[in-house]
């Protein structure tokens, strides 16, 4: 479970990604690249990192979802029990297979 916590620190930008497809922009904001997407830089920056016992906390009263970003066959090989499974290369085309309203908590190794 330690590389777990070490997981969701290294795959902080496919998070940023995720929570950046559910977040409005507002006039003030930091301008955005062409077309309103968001540089991987601005994405990154709106990132909540949280710790391994608030991603238990928030899977186990049911207010999370933990997403596997690794390729099928690295999750086939080992995976955080309950994870869904959605290659990083998938995640922005696969967003809305994902619960709205839930927090998204990913990981990769």
């Amino acid at each position: 479970m330690r590389q777990a916590v070490t997981l969701f620190a290294v795959c902080v930008f496919a998070s940023g990604i995720a929570s950046a497809q559910y977040k409005k922009s507002s006039p003030s904001a930091t301008p955005m690249t062409v077309g309103g997407t968001p540089t991987p830089e601005q994405a990154l920056a709106k990132v909540r990192r949280i710790t391994e016992a608030e991603t238990n906390r928030l899977f186990m009263n049911g207010s999370a979802v933990i997403v596997d970003v690794r390729s099928n066959a690295q999750y086939q090989l080992g995976h955080i029990r309950g994870a869904v499974n959605i290659p990083g290369s998938q995640l922005v085309t696969r967003i809305k297979e994902l619960p709205p309203g839930k927090t998204i908590v990913t990981y990769c190794a």
